[in-house]
């Protein structure tokens, strides 16, 4: 059972890397407490973009939202997983960037006026524009460079020993 077993992490050595991920981890950390601290308002927020089946999904979706910014968290502090989860931890972080990235864009081209984006729950008004696709923008490179420079690093790392010369 490969998969089922925990390993270390390899820990990047530059302190630009590891940066960017620690910004990443607080930024899911910050996001995902301040969605929880009123989660039972937090649907509302959804709704409030008129998404498409936006009404009937709204809750499944927030927990969603929220449980995707809380499984990025492990793969961004090089926690001690098994590969499986490691992916699972990875693609996360993915989806939660893209989720907000299209809500920042839906909400640029819609006519509906939103008075939350909801990046930050539905306590903490954020009001929609150009800031939240810029700002998804920014996370979705230091994702890149993060991804990036932990993946090489683990590769390089890992190739498989010369067969000996009989």
């Amino acid at each position: 059972m490969h998969f089922v077993r925990a390993l270390p992490a390899k820990k990047p050595t530059q302190l630009s890397v590891v940066a960017a991920s620690l910004y990443l981890a607080g930024f899911f950390v910050v996001t995902a407490v301040l969605q929880l601290f009123a989660f039972e308002s937090y649907p509302d927020v959804i709704r409030s973009y008129g998404l498409p089946m936006a009404s009937e999904l709204a809750l499944p979706f927030a927990a969603l939202v929220v449980c995707l910014e809380i499984f990025a968290i492990p793969y961004l502090l090089w926690m001690k997983l098994s590969p499986l989860m490691r992916w699972v931890s990875m693609i996360s972080g993915w989806i939660a960037i893209a989720y907000w990235l299209v809500v920042g864009i839906w909400q640029g081209v819609t006519d509906v006026y939103i008075p939350n984006a909801g990046l930050f729950g539905a306590k903490i008004l954020m009001p929609q524009g150009r800031w939240l696709v810029s700002y998804c923008a920014v996370l979705l490179i230091l994702m890149i460079y993060v991804v990036w420079s932990t993946r090489r690093r683990a590769i390089s790392h890992n190739k498989p020993l010369a067969k000996p010369s009989h």
